[in-house]
């Protein structure tokens, strides 16, 4: 399986398992994180031992790639450190996620032209 269609498995995996978490990832403004934001941020942590037992087809290659390709290793450092926690540990992860529902916004709108 290729990089992006494992990336695109995990976040339509993440989207389908609870979609107001995934708003919440994709629009949460990091310099104002609320008790919301940060269950959100920690669902990703869980969401990805779900995902990787869910996909049991999956090489522990390919699921550690995944793993820092989408910096969660970021999110999870960010969670052992807390309270003392530096929100911009959550950044990387949330531009991978932006650049995921752009390319999928931007895929829809071609396809909708095409029709």
């Amino acid at each position: 399986m290729s990089n992006a269609d494992l990336v695109k498995l995990f976040f339509s995996d993440l989207k389908d398992y609870n979609s107001t978490n995934y708003r919440t990832l994709v629009a949460a403004d990091l310099s104002d994180i609320t008790p919301t934001v940060y269950k959100s941020f920690s669902s990703v942590i869980t969401r990805y031992f779900i995902f990787a037992e869910r996909h049991p087809e999956l090489h522990q290659s390919e699921l550690k790639m995944l793993y820092y390709k989408l910096k969660i290793d970021m999110v999870a450092a960010f969670f052992s450190c807390y309270p003392d926690v530096n929100t911009q540990m959550l950044v990387p992860f949330q531009l991978e996620l932006k650049n995921y529902v752009s390319a999928k916004e931007a895929q829809n709108e071609h396809n909708s032209v095409e029709i």
